[in-house]
């Protein structure tokens, strides 16, 4: 047998050539599931509860008519007495329709039972995900992270709700056939039992394999989307460099890898589903030969040996049903570890007893900070200080590497400093709410973030109270109004996905009009002449030099940008130096 199982094993190892993009962690035991997401089902406990009630009512509907089976074959076909035949029909029908409501109830609470707890946990788990840290967020594959999303919470909800409430259900349902089963003929029920242990040999054995093949699925999955994200969201970039070909065979290799743990996966089932009907086939021949003794012997009427035989068909469905149970967890229990892996990501929070940073102009002093990213070796900065006095226009200049972008992240208060301090006027950021922070702090990166909206709703983003008028200022500030009043429909144009209607710097001007109209205190540009001509460049500092009644934090290489600030602070990649112009 182990030979067997090393065989089977061997099939769900991935060639060296379709290793996945993606991980995820080691596995869980169903305890660690239920304690991860019990919580979030704890609200709806009492409707479960009312849809388990409901499922076991359905074995006692069944028992009662085969109790009315085998009355019906002793009492009227075996002496051909018509006269009991109409009772028995009235209360096979009355058992019926009876049946037939507990069913229809029990699957609609459970798919709204089980819906909500859908919703909830991807909305929830949506929300978790906005909330991470930059640098967090930025490790994560946006294709594997909405494979996450989708078909990885959907199983989630497959285990929490449906494959346990199953499971419970069924062995209910196996408790009660049994009972009635050894009331009906106590020698008969043992002899059916003996093919039970082998059932749970054939579930146990199979179930780490179907549990291999479910990850390894997932996972591929998760690559699959990666690589769908990441090739046609720069389509053009492919197509520029002719990587058509290469694309396609980095797709093809993920999608046959996919196919090959589905196969792995039906190769599995095609051993395990008939072994269950084999072992099934010897109990019910066992049964019947008991039988023919039992009424031989006159232990048991003719009737009652045939709603033994049907009751006994009845109670090998949830006894497979729980030997195909195992498998299913494990393979629901794939997603699950893909979910929980994404929740036990850190979110940005509060300290506790954080304040809000009142409005207004603040001195900024970055005092001796030193700060890591998690999972790398080196500083991102370290021993760094400067300051920016209130309404200044400061920038920081470096080489490629050497922090600035690490900068800006400090002061919009992600991530916390490892050593030293970074305060906004008398406060320390890490003292303050990160709501409060970013309404004071804003920030443009240097790559341009827009939305597949209008010109009008990507500048309104972090304002959608803004009036037309508050939008066309911003956009004039911003040296963007010209352009956008000669697009097609003006401030109503869609801009595509990404702004990919739109040209590197007007996609740069936007989403500094979007910053300007957002109206915080302390303004960090991040290499704001991206994709700008001269004269361009020389308009838009020009413009946003005259705005006093900020500080400014400008991060570049442009020599075109400092002309047009106070001081410059100039970022090696070891130690800081400050000049004073």
């Amino acid at each position: 047998m182990a030979e067997f199982r090393a065989r089977l094993a061997a099939l769900l190892h991935p060639q060296a050539d379709t290793r996945p993009i993606v991980e995820i962690s080691a596995g869980m035991t169903l305890l660690d599931v239920i304690r991860q997401f019990w919580p979030r089902l704890r609200p709806l406990r009492w409707w479960l509860a009312l849809g388990l009630a409901l499922l076991v009512a359905a074995p006692f509907i069944a028992v009662a008519e085969i109790t009315l089976f085998r009355k019906l074959v002793d009492d009227v076909l075996v002496p051909a007495d018509p006269h009991p035949l109409l009772w028995i029909a009235l209360a096979y029908i009355g058992l019926n329709l009876l049946g037939a409501l507990v069913d229809s109830a029990d699957d609609y609470l459970g798919t709204w039972v089980s819906q909500t707890f859908l919703t909830g946990l991807r909305r929830d788990t949506f929300a978790h995900v906005l909330a991470l840290a930059p640098h967090r967020l930025d490790r994560h594959r946006l294709g594997d992270v909405l494979s996450r999303l989708t078909s990885d919470i959907a199983a989630v909800e497959s285990f929490m709700v449906g494959q346990l409430t199953r499971g419970v259900g069924q062995v209910c349902t196996l408790v009660v056939y049994l009972v009635a089963l050894f009331w009906m003929q106590w020698q008969l029920a043992l002899a059916s039992l003996v093919v039970i242990p082998f059932f749970w040999w054939a579930a146990r054995h199979f179930a780490d394999l179907t549990k291999s093949v479910s990850r390894e699925r997932r996972r591929r999955a998760g690559s699959l989307g990666s690589i769908t994200e990441e090739c046609l969201g720069n389509a053009a970039l492919v197509q520029r460099y002719g990587m058509m070909r290469q694309a396609v065979a980095d797709y093809d290799r993920q999608n046959r890898a996919i196919m090959s743990a589905e196969l792995t996966g039906s190769r599995v089932r095609a051993l395990f589903l008939p072994l269950v009907d084999l072992l099934e086939l010897i109990g019910i021949l066992a049964v019947i030969g008991l039988g023919v003794w039992a009424l031989s012997t006159d232990r048991l009427t003719l009737g009652g040996v045939l709603a033994f035989l049907t009751l006994l068909g009845r109670c090998y469905r949830p006894i497979r049903d729980l030997g195909d149970l195992l498998p299913s967890l494990f393979a629901a229990s794939a997603g699950v570890e893909r979910v929980r892996e994404l929740l036990d990501e850190p979110e940005v929070v509060d300290r506790p007893g954080a304040t809000d940073l009142p409005r207004g102009r603040h001195r900024v002093v970055v005092d001796d900070v030193s700060t890591r990213y998690p999972d790398t070796t080196r500083d991102a900065l370290s021993d760094l200080s400067f300051t920016v006095e209130p309404g200044e226009r400061v920038a920081l200049i470096g080489t490629s590497g050497s922090g600035k972008t690490t900068v800006a992240r400090l002061l919009d208060g992600t991530p916390a400093p490892a050593s030293g301090r970074v305060l906004l006027g008398r406060h320390d950021i890490a003292s303050l709410t990160h709501a409060s922070v970013r309404a004071s702090v804003t920030t443009v990166m240097q790559e341009t973030l827009l939305m597949d909206a209008t010109v009008a709703e990507n500048i309104a983003f972090a304002r959608p109270d803004a009036t037309r008028a508050e939008i066309e200022l911003a956009a004039r500030r911003a040296d963007a109004h010209d352009f956008i009043v000669g697009l097609p429909s003006g401030y109503d144009t869609r801009i595509g996905q990404r702004g990919r209607l739109l040209s590197g710097g007007q996609r740069q001007r936007l989403s500094m009009a979007r910053a300007l109209l957002h109206g915080g205190d302390l303004m960090i540009l991040d290499e704001p002449t991206t994709g700008l001509d001269p004269a361009a460049a020389h308009r838009l500092m020009s413009t946003l030099c005259d705005q006093r009644d900020r500080t400014w934090l400008i991060l570049t290489h442009d020599p075109v940008v400092l002309a047009y600030v106070d001081r410059v602070v100039t970022l090696p990649s070891e130690s800081l130096a400050e000049s004073v112009r």
